[in-house]
């Protein structure tokens, strides 16, 4: 039975364009293992290089040059915002599905709603 909710929750998930799709971790994870999807993180540089989720790309919602970021992206990409309570990364999700995108998720409470042994918190390189 599980299967089939699951099976289901993709099939209308990846059907269903042009809607924001708020979904929590564990759907991500599960999205994660069936399609490409990329995960952007929406925090300030400061906020990614606190902590962050594992493969997370920093684009920052307030950066003058938010929009032109996603530039490298196809319209049809599967992309996940997230931020710190899901706030800016649902307003972002709003600003991706206006100029185009098809495809895009929203984590579901950003990462206040996650458990701490989740986040990466070693220091970048970079």
């Amino acid at each position: 039975m599980k299967k089939i909710v699951f099976l289901s929750f993709i099939f209308f998930t990846f059907n269903s364009n042009s809607q924001i799709k708020s979904i929590g971790f564990d759907d991500y994870l599960r999205l994660k293992e069936f399609n490409k999807i990329e995960l952007i993180d929406v925090r300030t540089s400061e906020e990614f290089k606190t902590s962050r989720l594992e493969n997370a790309i920093n684009i920052d919602f307030y950066d003058s040059l938010f929009l032109k970021k996603f530039e490298k992206y196809n319209k049809q990409d599967k992309l996940l915002l997230y931020c710190r309570s899901g706030r800016r990364s649902l307003i972002g999700a709003k600003k991706l599905l206006e100029n185009g995108f098809k495809n895009i998720y929203d984590l579901n409470g950003g990462v206040i709603f996650l458990n701490d042994s989740i986040l990466n918190f070693s220091t970048l390189n970079n």
